[in-house]
């Protein structure tokens, strides 16, 4: 740590010396700080009124002088560290969700790249200024493991700066979608790569790739848990029936006055990851359509009833259509959704009409950007986190991964 020592001057009693000049130097400089942030300030209030106006975040008020427009009153204007923050008052009935939804629109006029609007008390929010785009940079992901499974894992970085997690003991199975490239299999690389360390959790399942389970996790707790590769399309049917066995063994030992399992490291929550479960669908639909009817009602009941046992689905698909997943009622299940590039018609598949409008944008989304739904988080557009290649995801499975005891 730096120390500044400072010595009395011997001429601080002479009033024209140096100290004077400082001191005079210092309040001019004060003085203008205070001028150009009342005039940034001022700036701001009233391109913050064009904005509302302009989005149509306002009230049209009828008065004897004719109709007057009413907008989100400014409030306060604020910069810290390079930061610029104001407040504002929203309009009688209004939600911080009305000014979110315009957040690009609103941003683009105040001449700046994104903000962020959080809920201060009443009816006052406080709005952030963003200088550069949070999805326009990669987002690296630092070396994090979680050490349990209510821990959060990251999901990504969200429009307005706000990094966003969840924590896979909350009841909530993940839908993942996305065009081949379009950075799916990197988003699970990192989801993975954060979970593979926790002493309650073990990684199962299925992938015909054999690339996001099976080889990278050889000498793990979870590697006998995982079936790769379309060569023996029965093992997936096996391991399956597996899971599900497991799930009912923990319901019928379901403790009384218990409704749900909480994760232990002898019941850790099990994380059945499903990667291009509709190309594996299809491969048993081919061989034998008995096996394929096999897979997809162990699959149902994991969905349906894991919740509860401590089960965990996470299903990668590039389209999530109806029948290449196990049908509607497979889908409705999946609370969590993250849709990479895909058509617009595919995004309002799996997220609802309401995100119809993002269609067209998001169809030419760069890699790495997805649209996310959740409980409390309707479409909210991230960048997902980048772990690095092929390569490092497999050293860190095979560093962190929990061996068994």
């Amino acid at each position: 740590m730096m120390v500044t020592l400072a010595f009395p001057s011997p001429h601080r009693h002479w009033r024209g010396g140096r100290g004077l000049f400082d001191g005079l130097r210092a309040r001019w400089a004060e003085q203008r700080r205070l001028e150009h942030h009342a005039r940034l300030e001022d700036e701001l209030r009233g391109l913050w009124r064009e904005a509302c106006f302009g989005v149509g975040v306002c009230q049209y008020i009828e008065a004897a002088a004719g109709m007057t427009v009413r907008t989100p009153r400014f409030g306060a204007a604020r910069i810290l560290r390079g930061r610029t923050t104001f407040t504002a008052e929203l309009l009688p009935g209004g939600e911080p969700e009305d000014l979110r939804a315009h957040a690009p629109r609103l941003a683009h006029t105040l001449g700046f790249r994104g903000l962020r609007v959080e809920q201060i008390a009443g009816r006052w929010v406080r709005v952030t200024l963003l200088e550069t785009d949070p999805l326009a940079d990669a987002f690296a992901l630092r070396r994090l493991v979680t050490a349990r499974a209510d821990e959060t894992v990251i999901l990504g970085r969200a429009e307005d700066g706000v990094t966003l997690g969840h924590a896979h003991a909350d009841a909530a199975h993940l839908a993942v979608q996305g065009q081949n490239g379009a950075g799916k299999s990197a988003f699970t690389y990192g989801l993975l790569a954060q979970v593979c360390a926790a002493p309650d959790v073990l990684v199962a399942g299925s992938d015909i790739t054999g690339l996001v389970l099976g080889r990278a996790w050889t000498g793990t707790a979870h590697h006998d848990w995982q079936t790769t590769g379309t060569r023996d399309l029965p093992a997936h049917a096996a391991m399956l029936d597996r899971l599900v066995a497991e799930m009912d063994c923990r319901l019928d030992a379901m403790p009384p006055r218990r409704d749900k399992i909480t994760p232990t490291t002898t019941t850790p929550l099990v994380l059945v990851v499903l990667e291009e479960f509709p190309g594996l669908l299809r491969a048993a639909q081919a061989k034998d359509k008995k096996l394929a009817e096999r897979i997809t009602s162990a699959v149902l009941r994991l969905v349906s009833e894991g919740r509860k046992a401590a089960f965990r689905v996470l299903m990668l698909a590039q389209r999530f259509e109806a029948n290449a997943v196990g049908g509607g009622y497979a889908r409705d299940q999946f609370a969590l959704r993250l849709s990479f590039r895909v058509p617009g018609e595919s995004l309002v598949m799996l997220h609802g009409e309401d995100a119809r409008k993002l269609g067209p944008e998001h169809a030419n989304s760069a890699p790495g950007i997805a649209y996310l739904s959740a409980p409390g988080h309707d479409c909210t557009r991230l960048r997902a986190p980048y772990l690095g290649d092929y390569g490092e995801f497999c050293d860190r499975i095979a560093r962190h991964g929990r061996r068994a005891s």
